[in-house]
C-alpha cells in the first residue's frame, strides 16, 4: 500500500473525530475538507472571466488538495485579473492525494502547477513529472528571501530547485504553565529534564504527562525532532546516515522507550490522534505536547477545556542543543508547460512567494485560517500575521525557531526518502513495544537508509 495513502487514511479518521468535536476546517491544516471535488461549490472550481487572453496564451491548470478551495480560487482569480490568463482549478481529495497526483501526471495530464508533499518533490523531478526551476528568472532571489535553513527543502544538493513553499511549520514543545508552577518544575532543557518532569507530574496525578503523535506514519518526523534536539546530524550532504555514528542516538532511543514503557504517555499513544491529544492538554490530563506550532491555536480554540489558557510554547526543544524539525509542503511545476512556462512561473511566484506589490498574500491568508507559517522572515514581522496568530504566540521567538533553531533536514526532499519514512514507523513501534533494543533500532534505521538508496526496499 502506498505510504501517502496509508498516511491519509489515518488523517481521515482524525478528521472524523475532529468534526465530531466541533472543529472547523480552518483549524485542521492539511487534514481538512475530505469531501470529494464533486461536492465542492462549483464557484471554487470555475475561473472568473478575465477578458481577452494575450495572443498565443491558454488557460493554466492548477491542482490542489481540498483545504479552503474558495481561498485558492480567490488567489488564482486575483492573479488572472493582472495577467489576463485564466486558471482552471482541479481538486483531489486529501485521502490518497500522493498516488493520485502521480498517476494523473504519469498518465499524461497537463498540470502546470500542483500542490505536493515535500518527500515526493525530488522523486517527481527524477520521474520527469515535475520541472527543475533552477533556470527560471528570480529563483535565486526567492531562495535568498528565505530563512537559510529552509532552502534545502526546495533546492537539492546538486543545485536543482524542485519546488516553492506552500506552507511551513515547526515542531515545538507545548506545555501547561500552571502544572509546572504548581509542582515546582522548570521548563525542561534536556531529555532527562523532560523525563523527570513527566515522572513528577505523573506522581502528582496528571494522567498522561507527555503526549505526541507517535503513530507509525509520523514517527519519522519525531525521529528528526529528537535527533536534532540532541545536536545529532541525521544525514551528511551525501545522504549517509551519520546519526548511526553518534553514540547519542542510542541515548535518544533509550529515552523514547523509557517515556512509553514507564507510562508517562497515554497507553494508546501509538494510535492516538492529535485532536484527542489536544483535548488532553485542554482538560489538564496532559502537561506536555510535541507537535507543529499551529496546535497551540487548536488547543486555545477548544471548548470545555478548563486548562487551555494555561498552555503555551517553549521555543526550545528539550535536548543538548535544543533544535527542532521545520517541515512543510510545496508547490511544483509540471513539465508540459512549454510556451506557458513564463506565465506558470509568474503564478508560482505569486502563490509561493509574493505578489507584484511585494505582499506575502497567500501566506497571510493561511495564517488567518490556521496559524500556518512560511519560510520568509518578513512574514513573522507583519502585524496582520501577529493579529491572526493571537497574543499567546511570541512571534519574535517563533521567527527565531525558523531562523536558527530548526532544520528542514534536506535529505527529506531526496528521491529515495519516502520508503525510509515508512521503515522508521515500523522500527520505532517495534522499539516501543519491546521488540527491538535501542542499539538495534539505530543500526536497523541506518541499514534501511542504505537499502532504500540502493533500491533494496
Amino acid at each position: 500500500m502506498d505510504e501517502m495513502f496509508r498516511r491519509d487514511v489515518s488523517r481521515r479518521g482524525f478528521l472524523k473525530r475532529a468534526t465530531a468535536m466541533g472543529f472547523g476546517a480552518a483549524s485542521l491544516p492539511l487534514l481538512a475538507t475530505y469531501a470529494s471535488a464533486r461536492a465542492q461549490d462549483a464557484a471554487a472550481l470555475t475561473p472568473a472571466p478575465v477578458g481577452e487572453m494575450p495572443a498565443g496564451a491558454r488557460a493554466l491548470e492548477f491542482n490542489a488538495w481540498e483545504f479552503q478551495p474558495d481561498s485558492i480560487r480567490g488567489f488564482l482569480n486575483e492573479w488572472s485579473e493582472g495577467s489576463g490568463i485564466p486558471v482552471n482549478l482541479s481538486l483531489i481529495p486529501n485521502v490518497g492525494y500522493g498516488p493520485a497526483i502521480q498517476t494523473k501526471l504519469q498518465g499524461g495530464a497537463t498540470l502546470d502547477l500542483y500542490y505536493n508533499f515535500c518527500y515526493n518533490s525530488g522523486k517527481f523531478v527524477d520521474l520527469g513529472i515535475a520541472r527543475d526551476l533552477a533556470d527560471l528568472p528570480g529563483v535565486n532571489d526567492m531562495l535568498a528571501d528565505m530563512f537559510e535553513p529552509a532552502r534545502a527543502r526546495h533546492q537539492l544538493p546538486d543545485g536543482r530547485v524542485v519546488s516553492v513553499p506552500y506552507f511551513s511549520a515547526a515542531h515545538v514543545l507545548h506545555y501547561n504553565e500552571k502544572h509546572l508552577a504548581d509542582n515546582g518544575i522548570a521548563v525542561p532543557q534536556t531529555l532527562q529534564d523532560q523525563y523527570d518532569a513527566a515522572k513528577k507530574l505523573k506522581d502528582a496525578g496528571v494522567a498522561s504527562p507527555y503526549v505526541a503523535y507517535w503513530i507509525k506514519e509520523f514517527c519519522e518526523e519525531y525521529l528528526m525532532v529528537y535527533l536534532l534536539a540532541e545536536g545529532i546530524t541525521p544525514f551528511d550532504d551525501a545522504g549517509n546516515p551519520v546519526f548511526a555514528d553518534d553514540p547519542k542516538s542510542v541515548g535518544v532511543m533509550e529515552w523514547w522507550l523509557a517515556m512509553f514503557a514507564d507510562k508517562l504517555t497515554t497507553e494508546t499513544m501509538l494510535t492516538d490522534d492529535p485532536i484527542k491529544l489536544a483535548q488532553l492538554m485542554g482538560s489538564g490530563d496532559a502537561s506536555f505536547y510535541v507537535l507543529h506550532h499551529y496546535f497551540l491555536k487548536i488547543i486555545r480554540d477548544l471548548t470545555d477545556a478548563p486548562q487551555k489558557d494555561n498552555v503555551t510554547i517553549a521555543y526550545r526543544m528539550p535536548g543538548e542543543k535544543g533544535d527542532t524539525l521545520q517541515m512543510g509542503e510545496v508547490i511544483q511545476m509540471g513539465t508540459q508547460t512549454g510556451d506557458m512556462t513564463d506565465a506558470a512561473w509568474d503564478l508560482m511566484k505569486f502563490y509561493g512567494w509574493k505578489d507584484n506589490s511585494g505582499e506575502l498574500k497567500t501566506f497571510k491568508a493561511w495564517a488567518a485560517a490556521a496559524a500556518l507559517a512560511c519560510p520568509y522572515p518578513a512574514f513573522f514581522a507583519d502585524p496582520d500575521v501577529a493579529a491572526s496568530y493571537g497574543d499567546y504566540y511570541d512571534m519574535a521567538a517563533l521567527s527565531d525557531v525558523f531562523a536558527t533553531k530548526s532544520s528542514v533536514v534536506g535529505a527529506r526532499a531526496l528521491p529515495w526518502y519516502q520508503p525510509f519514512q515508512v521503515k522508521v514507523g515500523e522500527r520505532i513501534h517495534a522499539l516501543l513495544l519491546g521488540q527491538a533494543s535501542p542499539a538495534d533500532t539505530v543500526k536497523g534505521l541506518a541499514d534501511d537508509v542504505v537499502a532504500v538508496q540502493s533500491g533494496g526496499i
